[in-house]
Order: structure tokens, then C-alpha cells, then sequence
């Protein structure tokens, strides 16, 4: 499988930012057809159009970079109606400024109501990055993978958005002239919340608050949030300790008839919470590799004291994964391995 990155020309620095991000977790050279640099594009000699209808009928996972540009593109959009057809798997990826109640997108090939993600959203991009481990060999140095994502962001944040771009009703009326030393920037042009998302940075347990909130954590993120609390575990086994921490949660899923989520997934979890920032290494092996996380000091020092609107998430997670342990092997066959 190969990832085709569906784009107009016109956004290709918001393309040429999400190659190199591709490029820094692991995915190879070989893998990406991305035809606004030659190092990704059509092999000399071959004719674009069957070249580029004979990639897509190889079912390669296709990122539609959405945005006004592209709509205005027929070559795009023979593009995004021949993969639409042969039904590959794909990503919508939207450009800051682009406008969703567009009728174009609206009434396009791309069914609406799936979920896509603006470019300059962390958690989202995150999530991406699990999406394409499924089918891609994805780095397993979260490290370099937050590393990336952080330099993949303030690439983004650094890019001047195009005024096609603009949907026009968040551009205000002016009824004065500029003035020759008036910054645009301060006079709040744009207004869309996810185009300067950098700068509305919040604190960590912010972040966390507003992530179980909004429900973005999965139920077996939160379930490790109730083991932590339950156990007074702040710091979690991994690498070759990762099996005993498994076993310890293991016998507390038994002992508190909860479903075996988190034991059968603890793996990913740390790793989606690493991602998330939410961790950091707290010990290491003598050849310097991970041997135990702990959740970051601003979270966890809030843990035993949550607000009362975020436990009583963790609690109705807890309560939709009661599973009733029996003395009977057989009604026992999800804890088994």
C-alpha cells in the first residue's frame, strides 16, 4: 500500500509540511505519491493521467487535503471521484481556513458527515498517525513522534493562509482605511478558532480536563485514569516490565469486575497517552531504554482531588465496562490470553 496525497497545487506548502511529517515518523520515500515534488511524482517518460489512474487502482490510502483551492481544481476532482469509485481507504485533512458549510464540500463525492480534521489540530493528528500504524510501519520512538508532530504544527502555524481560503463570512466589514503601520494581524481578520491554535495554548491538566470532557479519551485511556487513582500507580511498568504491570492490572479487572480493556491494550494506551504528552520516562534500563512512564506532575498531582464533572466520566465508563466475574472457567474467557 502507498499513501496518495490528493492536493492542488496552490496548498502545496501545507503538502510538502504533511510529506516531511509522513517522512519523520517512518514512512518511507517509496510509499508517498505526492506529485508537487519530483521525489514523489510521476516517473519521467510516463503520461500523468494513466500514471496517476493506474496509482489509484491500486487502493494506496489517499489524504484528501481539502480547501477552497481545491475544489475550484478539476484535476482534483477527477482525482477525488476516481478513488471515490473504487472505494479507498482515506483521511480528509482540511487547510486552516476552510470552510465546511461550503456547498462544494457539501454536495461532493466525500459523504460530509465523516470525520475529517483541520491540519493545525494535535489530537487529531495524533490519532492519524495511529490510523496509518494499522497499514504502515510507523516509528515506535514516541519520542520522535511527539518530536515531529510539535515541528509539523509550528511549520503549519508559520504559513500564510491563502485569501481564497478565507471563507467570507469571518472576514468583518471595514469601513476604515488601513493605516500604513497597521499590523493586518491586529485588526482579528480571521477569525476561525483552529487557525491560530498555537497561540491559545492551556496548561496540561486544562488540557486533559477538556479532552475527558469533550469525550476524546477512549474508555481504556480512562480506565488506566481509575487504575492510577484506585492504586496510587503514578508510575507504570514498560518495556520488558510491561508483562508484570499487564498481570497487576489484570488481577485488579478481576477483583473489580471490569472488562479486560485496559490489560489487553495497556500497550497502545501508554502510547496514545504519550503521545498526548500526558507522560514521561521515569526510568530507564542500563542500555537507556524505557523501563517505566509516569504520568507528568501537572496531572497528577490533580488526580486524587478531580473535579467532580470529570469523575463522574470516569465513573460512567467504569459502570458501561462492568463485567460480572464468575467461579465458572468457561463465563471467564475474556481474561484469557
Amino acid at each position: 500500500m502507498k499513501i496518495f496525497i490528493s492536493h492542488s497545487s496552490k496548498n502545496k506548502n501545507f503538502g510538502e509540511k504533511l510529506v516531511e511529517l509522513l517522512r519523520n515518523i517512518g514512512i518511507e520515500e517509496s510509499e508517498i505519491i505526492y506529485t508537487s515534488n519530483s521525489a514523489y511524482g510521476i516517473p519521467i517518460g510516463q503520461n500523468i493521467f494513466n500514471w496517476l489512474k493506474s496509482q489509484i487502482t491500486e487502493k494506496p490510502f489517499v489524504i484528501y487535503l481539502l480547501s477552497e483551492e481545491y475544489y475550484q481544481s478539476i484535476a482534483c476532482l477527477n482525482e477525488m471521484g476516481a478513488a471515490w469509485i473504487i472505494e479507498n481507504k482515506h483521511a480528509a485533512i482540511f487547510t486552516p481556513n476552510f470552510d465546511l458549510s461550503s456547498k462544494e464540500f457539501q454536495n461532493g463525492a466525500l459523504d460530509p458527515r465523516e470525520i475529517g480534521f483541520y491540519i493545525n489540530d494535535e489530537d487529531r493528528v495524533l490519532s492519524f498517525i495511529q490510523l496509518l500504524s494499522e497499514d504502515f510501519d510507523i516509528t515506535k520512538n514516541h519520542l520522535l513522534i511527539s518530536q515531529s508532530v510539535k515541528k509539523f504544527l509550528a511549520d503549519i502555524s508559520n504559513i500564510k493562509p491563502s485569501i481564497l481560503s478565507i471563507p467570507t463570512s469571518t472576514i468583518p466589514d471595514i469601513k476604515e482605511p488601513i493605516k500604513n503601520n497597521e499590523k493586518i494581524a491586529e485588526r482579528k481578520v480571521i477569525e476561525n478558532p483552529t487557525i491560530n491554535q498555537s497561540s491559545n495554548k492551556t496548561d496540561l491538566f486544562s488540557k486533559f480536563k477538556d479532552l475527558i470532557l469533550k469525550g476524546k479519551l477512549k474508555d481504556d485511556e480512562l480506565i488506566l485514569i481509575h487504575y492510577i487513582i484506585e492504586t496510587g500507580r503514578f508510575k507504570l511498568m514498560t518495556g520488558w516490565q510491561e508483562s508484570q504491570e499487564i498481570e497487576n492490572i489484570l488481577e485488579w479487572e478481576k477483583i473489580n469486575e471490569i472488562e479486560n480493556k485496559l490489560s489487553k491494550n495497556y500497550k497502545s494506551v501508554l502510547k496514545r497517552l504519550e503521545l498526548r504528552d500526558f507522560t514521561e520516562v521515569s526510568a530507564v534500563t542500563s542500555s537507556n531504554n524505557p523501563k517505566e512512564l509516569k504520568i507528568k506532575e501537572e496531572i497528577s498531582q490533580h488526580l486524587l482531588d478531580l473535579p467532580q464533572d470529570i469523575q463522574s466520566k470516569i465513573h460512567e465508563v467504569i459502570a458501561q465496562n462492568h463485567f460480572e466475574y464468575t467461579d465458572e472457567p468457561e463465563q471467564n474467557d475474556m481474561w484469557n490470553f
